[in-house]
């Protein structure tokens, strides 16, 4: 009898809930401990609940000196004057780029360190979403915490930033809609390619000051929204690669005086190549491949002075003019006596059915069906093709971002003025990845821009040789530049570079395994990006 009573005891036991699980203790300091204000021992108690609670993997022991009351000497850790009260120092910066940390962003984080201007976080294993309470980071200026594991919808919370002017989500699970306020607020680079994004591009894209848009390698479907000819005097660079785009181009692009970038590559965009390019008087690299263009040419392509690369391969051009702009490419079209054509049989299909722009419907509704996988595809706003028409080549898988893809070398590291431990780097609007200053209206540090002291900046010069429309074949990184310049040691304090707000995403790759970094990291080299996945600027 007494048996039973045991096992039926067990049982119920077994059967109970289990207690809810308690929050992690706080951290608390030593008494004996004395820091300089209160700021500095909430980033204390913030950093220390981080890595004892949420950061499960630290392989290369970034973390390993994050230990006693000089939060200001952690590694990746900076620390500046707040920007209306001198007096009080505070941690203005937060730089683990490359560090290979696995674990998650708990809601402390940002609760207790809100005088964050700048966050890196690339390249590492950082999985999760982002917390509501980064809308605590009234005065981040940057945030990248690209290539890593991140899920979710898009993180709207970081469209609540007043001082927000770089965001880099590319590399990472984001998935759903680009939420139209994204391009209501005044960010001056925007990347978000290789997520999983759908739906099409916002119709307000021209609302936004951006000078540099990339959305290249998600699923977003549409059409290029005609609202596009508004970024006119600030847009720089847009790549929009193997976005399952449809529709035609819309004229509008011409407004686009200051573009030096325009990449439309591996989509379905269709009819012809509106004439109004010519207006791109600034553009040095335009590709149009691997999509279902028809028509000639337009002739408008020979005045366009500033142009060094026109692609538009694996298309259905069927003529073109005589200027070597237009002749250096052209395979894999329907250009009589031009060499490497289509059959025949395909162009005759082609021609036999025009598309007409003036039918193309720009934002329609998402089909509900899916594809194997799991994702939602975009529904195609246009006119089916005939059952005859030839079927297009696929544009090929990108690699992951581990596989290195080299770019241009790196300029020289700039000379700083400031004290140890005093202040963090400008954050200035980016330059162009391929050597073009930068649209007039964003040449200067945002009006509300954090106000740390900034130190003074030596621009980088323009890379010696443009990139071409072929990347380097990826595992051949370039050899690093000679250089006196060694990595930082150990211990934080002020940053030894200036941060990767405006970098060129025509970035080198990451550094090799090892703690030591192959070339200096300077601004307007996005040293903490991830490699490109095809091209020299996608």
């Amino acid at each position: 009898m007494a048996g039973r009573a045991a096992l039926l005891a067990l049982l119920l036991a077994l059967a109970a809930p289990a207690p809810a699980a308690s929050q992690p203790a706080a951290v608390d300091p030593r008494p004996s401990w004395a820091f300089p204000n209160a700021r500095l021992r909430a980033a204390y108690v913030a950093l220390q609940a981080w890595r004892r609670t949420a950061i499960f993997s630290d392989p290369a022991n970034f973390t390993a000196n994050w230990s006693g009351p000089d939060v200001c000497g952690y590694n990746g850790v900076f620390c500046a004057a707040h920007p209306t009260d001198g007096r009080v120092r505070v941690v203005a910066g937060l730089d683990l780029n490359h560090a290979d940390i696995a674990g998650y962003i708990p809601a402390s984080l940002p609760e207790g360190l809100p005088d964050l201007a700048l966050l890196h976080l690339n390249s590492n294993r950082f999985c999760g979403v982002l917390p509501d309470t980064f809308s605590h980071l009234r005065l981040l200026h940057e945030l990248d915490i690209s290539n890593n594991r991140f899920v979710g919808g898009f993180p709207e919370v970081v469209l609540s930033l007043p001082s927000l002017r770089y965001l880099d989500l590319r590399f990472n699970d984001f998935e759903g809609a680009i939420p139209p306020k994204l391009f209501d607020r005044p960010l001056d680079a925007i990347f978000l390619n290789s997520n999983r994004l759908t739906r099409p591009i916002p119709p307000n894209l021209g609302s936004s000051p951006a000078s540099v848009v990339v959305l290249a390698h998600n699923r977003l479907g549409g059409c290029i929204p005609p609202s596009i000819g508004r970024m006119a005097e600030t847009l720089n660079e847009i790549v929009l690669i193997d976005d399952e785009l449809t529709g035609c181009v819309p004229p509008q692009v011409g407004l686009l005086r200051k573009v030096t970038v325009f990449d439309v590559s591996g989509n379905h965009l269709q009819g012809p190549l509106p004439g109004s390019v010519a207006g791109l008087a600034a553009v040095e690299q335009l590709d149009v491949a691997g999509n279902l263009f028809e028509g000639p040419v337009p002739a408008t392509i020979c005045s366009l002075q500033s142009l060094k690369n026109f692609t538009y391969e694996d298309n259905f051009f069927s003529s073109r003019p005589g200027c070597p702009a237009a002749t250096a490419d052209g395979r894999w079209n329907c250009i009589p006596g031009a060499p490497a054509q289509r059959p025949p049989a395909q162009c005759a299909a082609a021609a036999a059915h025009p598309f007409d722009c003036s039918k193309a419907q720009c934002q329609a509704t998402p089909p509900t069906t899916r594809r194997p996988g799991g994702r939602t595809p975009p529904a195609p706003h246009r006119s089916p093709l005939p059952h005859h028409m030839p079927p297009r080549r696929t544009p090929p898988t990108p690699p992951p971002p581990s596989s290195p893809t080299p770019s241009h070398l790196p300029p020289p590291p700039p000379t700083y003025s400031e004290s140890p431990k005093s202040s963090i780097p400008p954050s200035t609007s980016p330059p162009s990845s391929h050597g073009a200053s930068p649209p007039s209206s964003s040449s200067s540090p945002p009006t509300e821009h954090p106000g740390y002291v900034l130190p003074p900046l030596t621009p980088p010069p323009p890379p010696t040789t443009p990139p071409g429309h072929h990347a380097p074949v990826p595992g051949t990184p370039s050899s690093p530049p000679s250089s006196s310049w060694s990595p930082p040691q150990g211990g934080g304090g002020k940053l030894p570079f200036p941060p990767v707000h405006g970098v060129a995403y025509s970035s080198p790759p990451p550094p090799p395994s090892g703690d030591k970094l192959p070339f200096p990291p300077v601004y307007g080299v996005a040293y903490s990006s991830p490699p490109p996945p095809s091209k020299p600027y996608n």
